[in-house]
């Protein structure tokens, strides 16, 4: 692999110049090429040198900034700068810059799709440190058990920093206004299709549902054991006959009216104004992303409303034996160009997935505030943890959510009311997600994007020119050539 990966780094930092529109050194991106020797029983030793390092995110500037300071404390001889890009537009041109000018981050986070991070050769090799790692033997089960961060090769390239289970948010309100029974919180795909149902009031404008995230996405990994990405994806290729009937659903519920309005003119006519549809107290689900409920239906705005949103996990079909659930995964890698590989790997695992990373900011989401921004940083986008370190859990359910963990003196009238729903989420998501194509599997961004062969696709199912399942055949070859395209110009 060594001998391997030198050669074809400098082949790849060529065509990464015609693909970026930059042109680097080979000694700017050269790969984790340092022997090291591994114990038995884990990793090899950090080094006691004075070392610098750097680590590049979108994460949270405040956070960020503690973390490296905690690292620093764990680490005296290992300085840490941090580089905060938030996530947009000039994210990667910073990246490449960094790199161009020979000062690429040791570490870093994937922002999007993982074809710009693949196809420009920026991701170390850090295979040894993670098989090698006994903590990461207690992560959330589906990173190892669907390879991800692997993107189809025998390396492990990148791993999850990030955690974002998708919630389908039920108000409670609106479920009582209707005199209508919540459904259990282990449900199945069938059942929730009926609750959507269930919800539904014309005569009083309230629709089943509202989505930010699609049903379309959820149904191949709810339908089949051996999904592992989006649209059937099974680590070789796609089986997009569950994602014909996704789409087909959600065109059934979108026939029947059981979805919300989407376009501004509906939503006006409907509401009286543009505002959004999770405001307005007349839906009966909201299906939107973790961070949504701490944002937004946890603030005293939306109590006032009378908006009581509770948060189920995503189902699976009856009878399909569905091992994971879907969520919103970032990732980060270390650089192939660093000079330390050991330590950059134990500061990319400090600041994502790490105990001792997740102790630190457990402490920092419950005192940290962004003074700039005026707001506490555990409102700011809080993952969930990504090791399944039950203490940490524990620690994190009882400060920040409605719980029932807590011992009975100390429950809260919210806890009460609230904690079964979010104690049997919790318990849900932790049996693993999986994230969106495009930062998993390389080619699909390209496929899904507005000049790849899906464009139009759904709408000409909605809109009755076709039956989905017209379309597998099709789509599959499409979405297997430009995966297979993608490895190739990966060159890992």
């Amino acid at each position: 692999m060594k001998k391997k990966v030198l050669s074809m780094v400098i082949a790849a930092s060529m065509i990464a110049g015609v693909m970026g529109g930059f042109t680097c050194s080979a000694a700017s991106v050269e790969p984790n090429d340092v022997e090291t020797t591994t114990a038995e029983d884990g990793l090899p030793p950090m080094t006691d040198e004075e070392i610098e390092l750097t680590y590049m995110n979108f994460d949270n500037k405040v956070l960020t900034n503690y973390l490296a300071e905690k690292f620093m404390e764990k680490y005296p001889n290992i300085k840490v700068n941090v580089i905060y890009e938030p996530a947009g537009a000039t994210y990667n041109d910073t990246l490449l810059n960094l790199v161009n000018t020979g000062k690429t981050p040791d570490c870093f986070m994937i922002l999007g799709n993982c074809d710009f991070a693949l196809s420009n050769y920026l991701l170390g090799d850090m295979t040894e440190y993670w098989e090698n790692d006994p903590e990461n033997q207690n992560v959330l089960p589906s990173i190892n058990g669907a390879k991800l961060g692997y993107y189809g090769t025998d390396y492990k390239l990148a791993t999850p920093m990030k955690f974002f289970p998708d919630a389908i948010y039920a108000d409670m309100a609106v479920f009582e206004k209707l005199n209508v029974q919540m459904p259990r919180t282990d449900w199945t795909w069938d059942e929730m299709i009926q609750a959507f149902k269930n919800v539904t009031s014309p005569d009083q404008g309230i629709y089943g549902f509202n989505q930010f995230h699609s049903i379309v996405t959820y149904y191949p990994v709810a339908a089949d054991p051996d999904c592992i990405g989006e649209f059937g994806w099974d680590g070789e290729s796609f089986h997009m006959e569950n994602w014909a009937v996704g789409v087909n659903t959600l065109g059934e519920l979108m026939k029947g009216k059981y979805r919300a309005p989407m376009t501004e003119e509906e939503i006006v006519a409907w509401l009286g104004s543009n505002e959004w549809a999770g405001a307005s107290g007349k839906i009966g689900f909201q299906i939107d992303a973790f961070w949504t409920y701490l944002n937004l239906f946890d603030t005293d705005e939306y109590r006032e409303k009378g908006i009581e949103m509770v948060p189920y996990a995503t189902p699976s079909v009856e009878g399909s034996d569905a091992k994971y659930k879907f969520g919103v995964l970032d990732f980060g890698g270390i650089s192939s160009g660093t000079e330390h590989p050991r330590e950059a790997y134990e500061l990319l695992k400090f600041m994502g997935w790490g105990v001792d990373g997740w102790r630190e900011k457990v402490e920092a989401y419950k005192t940290l505030v962004d003074e700039e921004a005026g707001i506490e940083i555990y409102k700011q986008s809080m993952p969930v943890p990504l090791t399944m370190d039950e203490e940490i859990w524990t620690e994190m359910q009882t400060a920040f959510f409605p719980t029932l963990k807590k011992a009975e003196a100390d429950q809260t009238e919210k806890d009460k009311k609230y904690g079964q729903y979010f104690d049997d989420y919790f318990d849900q998501v932790k049996q693993g997600v999986i994230p969106f194509g495009d930062c998993q599997i390389p080619g699909f961004a390209a496929f899904v994007g507005p000049d790849g062969p899906y464009a139009g696709v759904e709408d000409s199912v909605f809109n009755g020119e076709k039956n989905a399942s017209d379309w597998v055949t099709e789509l599959e070859n499409k979405a297997n050539e430009y995966n297979r395209q993608a490895m190739e110009e990966m060159m890992y």
